[in-house]
Formats: C-alpha cells, sequence, structure tokens
C-alpha cells in the first residue's frame, strides 16, 4: 500500500505538519504513531525527498528504541510497514489459495495473485505480510527479481 493510496490517512499526516518547521527524526517519530493509530496493517513512506537509506536507518532506530512489534521495509524509493497481523495464519491461508507461488527463498516466499495485481511478500520468521500492488507484467517480475535478490538478516531475538 502506497500512502497515496490511503488520502485519509496521507491528510492526516500532512495537517501534523503543516506550518511547522521540525527536525526529520520528529517526523519519523510522527509518521510512526500516525501509522501505529491508523486502522491498517499495512503502510508506506513515499516520496522521499532525501537520502532513503538514511530515513529508513531513522525508522528502523525509531521501531528498535520504542520496542514496535511493526516491520520496515525498504524498497526502491520507498519504505513499507507491517504490523503484526493477528490473524496471520488464516490471511496466509487465503493468500496460498488465491495466489501461484513466484519465489520460496530462505526466509520469504512472494504469491502472485494475478487477478488483483498483488504481490504478496511474506517473511516468514517474523510472520510479516506485505502487499504489494504492481500495474504490469514487467514491473512484477521486476519487483520480483528486486525482492529475490535482497539480503534478509533478522536480529536474534525475532527468529
Amino acid at each position: 500500500m502506497n500512502i497515496k493510496d490511503d488520502s485519509s490517512l496521507r491528510e492526516e499526516i500532512e495537517g501534523e505538519f503543516e506550518e511547522q518547521k521540525i527536525g526529520i527524526e520528529k517526523l519519523i517519530e510522527t509518521l510512526m504513531e500516525s501509522f501505529l493509530r491508523s486502522d491498517s496493517d499495512y503502510g508506506a513512506i513515499a516520496d522521499i525527498k532525501t537520502d532513503i537509506d538514511q530515513i529508513y536507518l531513522l525508522v528502523k532506530k525509531h521501531i528498535e528504541k520504542k520496542k514496535l512489534d511493526v516491520y520496515a521495509l525498504k524498497i526502491d524509493d520507498r519504505i513499507l510497514l507491517s504490523k503484526t497481523n493477528e490473524g496471520f495464519d488464516d490471511l496466509y491461508e487465503v493468500i496460498k489459495q488465491h495466489s501461484e507461488l513466484q519465489i520460496k527463498k530462505d526466509m520469504i516466499e512472494i504469491w502472485d495473485d494475478a487477478k488483483n495485481r498483488i504481490l504478496h511478500l511474506i517473511v516468514i520468521p517474523v510472520r510479516k505480510h506485505f502487499p504489494i500492488k504492481y500495474t504490469n507484467p514487467k514491473q512484477k517480475f521486476k519487483m520480483i527479481k528486486k525482492i529475490s535478490l535482497m539480503t534478509w538478516t533478522f536480529p536474534d531475538e525475532t527468529i
């Protein structure tokens, strides 16, 4: 899910920053708090106009500092967020019924729901799900390749 797709959350977040000059750490903290208050298990930090790696590290630092049950994933110029879903096992079964397994590698699985044009990235050890929309086959294969080539490591306590 891209923050552009959730206009109410985007408006709420933008409203919180109107006419304020705040540091990037405060911005990350506010974005994360807004995400945690939202009803969605998924979020994204997108349209980043600065170094994405720096923002990603700040997001991970904030998650660790606050001991949040959220996983952040950097893909291209956006950071995807996923809360722990209490119904993960049920969700996983539905994904398996309605999607085709594209990749099973190490700790991840990528399922393709071609009808809805959604790739379901499942990170098995942390029981996280990231739905990633695509618009055409070229974009889908590019995303599958990119994700499958990523290095997957987790702190010892999450495995």
